[in-house]
């Protein structure tokens, strides 16, 4: 998902960055490798740690604000080629098919989550396959 998620914040304009690496969840548990996006401001696009670590509140799942208690993003960057045809590969359909990212060009509040603000849930979807999901 985040080729996908990177092809069509490429198509809109939106700087971000793909990243890969690994994800520490304090309590919960690790992802390694794992994908994820990071935004400009700081934030991150994550929708697969659920996928690996259940449905804690405390896992996050879509924007992700940079201040998530607990939370642990390592990773380097990498390179996703804007193509519509991996895109078609990956999605089976085309890119026109999905709206304007726009939303994220805009520095508006993150999806409540757990941060220093206190507890909640977030809410957006990138790639990864547990070697380990051992918990902390």
């Amino acid at each position: 998902m985040t080729r996908v998620i990177s092809n069509l914040l490429q198509r809109d304009g939106i700087s971000h960055t793909p990243m890969t690496g690994r994800l520490v969840i304090e309590g919960v548990g690790r992802v390694v490798p794992h994908c994820w996006i990071k935004l400009e401001d700081g934030r991150r696009i994550d929708v697969r740690a659920r996928m690996w670590l259940g449905d804690d509140p405390r896992v996050p799942h879509g924007i992700v604000p940079d201040d998530a208690l607990g939370v642990q993003y390592e990773g380097e960057p990498f390179q996703v080629v804007g193509s519509p045809l991996v895109f078609w590969v990956l999605t089976d359909t085309t890119m026109d098919a999905f709206a304007p990212a726009s939303f994220l060009a805009a520095s508006l509040p993150a999806p409540q989550m757990a941060n220093a603000d206190g507890p909640g849930l977030g809410s957006v979807q990138a790639c990864a396959r547990p070697a380990s999901t051992a918990a902390l």
